[in-house]
């Protein structure tokens, strides 16, 4: 990939950010804004009014973007808390932002609704609990860019991996190359034998060396 394109220094550089950036976009970002919304399930509620409901829009583009702004307040001890939040994770704007429009239309200014609020703490809250795509969006996205930043990674290391082991196992290989060995002595045979012709007829296996008349 990037390696191929520029060398495994230019992949090694590249995955590392992408990995880095990966990282830091999954488990800092993604993985405690999808966490908060699974856990949104369980919270408790209370009565609350919408205080504030406006359907946002601005030209991107040529397109148009929408988003809600949408507020509402809950009494709680006491206190008098106030929150913005419709769904974990709908702090964007989007075209056409047909999610933004209908949320408006549920939640007119004046409408009394159901707050869910983190008993640990209340001032976090939101009128619609649960996990949403738009809530796992950063999750998902730093795991492919995490994905993405390990193959460019491997790309760039596994040439260099291959030239170390290839030199690493001739330095430090004990055995001498069997081939050649094999080349220039024929198995059977010791450099004694080689050239001379064998020995036939009687006493050719027990010649002692004594000839008799």
């Amino acid at each position: 990939m990037a390696a191929r394109g520029g060398g495994p220094i230019v992949g090694l550089v590249l995955g590392s950010v992408l990995t880095a950036v990966g990282y830091g976009v999954t488990f800092w970002l993604g993985k405690p804004l999808r966490e908060q919304a699974v856990a949104s399930q369980a919270w408790p509620a209370t009565d609350g009014r919408i205080t504030r409901s406006v359907l946002e829009e601005s030209r991107k583009d040529g397109k148009t973007h929408r988003s809600a702004d949408i507020a509402y307040e809950y009494h709680l001890d006491g206190r008098t808390l106030t929150g913005s939040r419709v769904w974990i994770g709908d702090g964007y704007s989007a075209s056409p932002g047909n999610e933004f429009r209908a949320a408006v239309d549920r939640y007119p200014v004046g409408r009394q609704v159901r707050v869910h609020y983190d008993p640990q703490d209340p001032a976090e809250s939101v009128l619609e609990p649960g996990p949403t795509w738009s809530g796992s969006m950063l999750y998902l996205i730093g795991l492919g860019v995490l994905a993405l930043g390990g193959l460019i990674l491997l790309s760039a290391v596994a040439p260099l991996l291959v030239v170390l082991f290839a030199v690493g196992s001739r330095v430090t290989s004990p055995w001498p190359d069997e081939s050649r060995l094999s080349h220039s002595n024929p198995a059977g045979t010791s450099p004694g034998d080689r050239g001379q012709p064998p020995r036939t007829g009687a006493g050719a296996d027990d010649d002692d060396g004594i000839s008799i008349r």
